[in-house]
């Protein structure tokens, strides 16, 4: 008889955002430190928030890239009046955002799906043109 190893199910809605905005409180004390987030820094708050590893199923590096997104945004949420207002032109306030992004990792891991379906998320930067 095989024996298949218990499979963590998908988080239910509430819990899954819950899960992706501890993780991305983890992060943003990084941005907030100006330290750079690597792999295994998201790695390391996706297990925390998720309470899992990747390998359980219960969540992958497209909600660990969603979790970055959520960092910057409370990052500017908290800093951002501050940062616009001593980055006052268009190209000031391009190179700040860019220097935040800089600090996240690349989009480097995804899944056939959305590359079929090209579904890529817009870059801070951009987001602001």
């Amino acid at each position: 008889m095989n024996v298949m190893p218990p499979v963590a199910l998908p988080a239910a809605p509430i819990a899954r955002a819950s899960a992706i905005i501890a993780a991305a409180h983890q992060l943003l004390a990084a941005l907030e430190r100006g330290q750079r987030i690597d792999s295994a820094a998201l790695r390391t708050a996706m297990e925390v928030g998720f309470e899992a590893s990747d390998v359980t199923g219960v969540w992958d590096w497209k909600t660990a890239y969603e979790a970055c997104e959520c960092a910057t945004v409370l990052f500017l949420r908290k800093y951002g009046p501050a940062l616009f207002r001593k980055a006052d032109t268009s190209a000031a306030r391009l190179t700040a955002l860019s220097k935040i992004t800089g600090l996240l990792p690349t989009h480097t891991r995804r899944s056939e799906e959305s590359q079929a379906l090209q579904q890529f998320s817009t870059p801070v930067p951009l987001g602001l043109a």
